[in-house]
């Protein structure tokens, strides 16, 4: 039997790539504006508040602003959460999004730090994860019991704080050359027992690939390097050459060793 398995299983495996598949839920709320920032909200265990405009809730001493759908927070709304911030007397905020705008990554912070607000990017976790913990329930309704998410969901939901990822991204003729420069995770306990084995932090890379031209939409998984036995570093760099010449949309997608997704667009433009 032993040496059956090594006839069936024993080459090397062949890359692969993993396609994005759509989430039409994510349709459907778009037209339930109202019901998305309560799921939302309610997932997050924060509290509604009203009469903001880009405030959308409250948990504990922190104002919580939710993401636009099928679209990256953008330095202009993480601006405004900001301001508003300051002129109702928060001086915490916690930003939550699906995807992340161009050096949002970089410069929100430090824009809000120096209005005085502690800022935080959180993660909104996949559809996917959203699903696989919510057997039973419908996402389209929008409406998960109270009990559900005290009891189940909350064992399995995360909301991380978004990594710090920096990215170089060079353009000469039409060939794009992409390197990842620095990634940081905020501190946890898990990341406390492994750090003294680290000596590079984009070491807590597992994975991650590359959309060289994102639309804004699905994610097209162009290029990818990830992890094995016989590699436990991944590439921290990656090419290509555009046919064509014009504006694009980079997307980088990394996965840390801890399953975290932390996502950054940029732009270049190709004569």
């Amino acid at each position: 039997m032993e040496d059956e398995k090594k006839q069936r299983y024993g080459a090397p495996a062949r890359p692969f790539e993993v396609w994005n598949i759509g989430n039409y839920e994510t349709v459907d709320w778009q037209e339930r504006q109202e019901e998305y920032l309560m799921f939302m909200l309610k997932l997050y265990q924060a509290e509604p508040k009203n009469g903001y405009r880009y405030i959308h809730g409250r948990k504990k001493d922190r104002a919580v602003h939710i993401g636009p759908l099928n679209a990256p927070v953008t330095m202009e709304e993480v601006e405004k959460v900001v301001v508003e911030c300051r002129a109702h007397n928060f001086n915490k905020a916690d930003v939550l999004g699906w995807e992340w705008g161009y050096e949002v990554n970089e410069l929100a912070k430090a824009l809000a730090k120096q209005s005085g607000v502690d800022l935080k990017l959180i993660q909104i976790p996949s559809v996917n994860e959203l699903k696989s913990s919510l057997v039973g329930i419908d996402l389209q309704l929008l409406k998960v019991p109270d009990q559900v998410i005290e009891k189940e969901l909350l064992k399995h939901i995360k909301f991380v704080e978004v990594a710090y990822l920096e990215v170089e991204l060079k353009v000469k003729d039409r060939s794009a050359h992409l390197e990842i420069k620095d990634f940081q995770i905020a501190p946890t306990e898990e990341l406390a027992e492994i750090a003294g084995k680290l000596r590079d932090s984009r070491e807590l890379i597992d994975y991650w690939a590359i959309d060289w031209d994102y639309k804004g939409d699905n994610f097209h998984n162009q290029w990818q390097s990830f992890r094995t036995k016989s590699q436990p570093k991944v590439e921290y760099e990656a090419k290509n050459r555009y046919e064509n010449p014009g504006e694009y949309q980079v997307m980088v997608k990394v996965i840390d060793v801890f399953g975290n997704d932390t996502n950054k667009l940029l732009k270049i433009k190709i004569k």
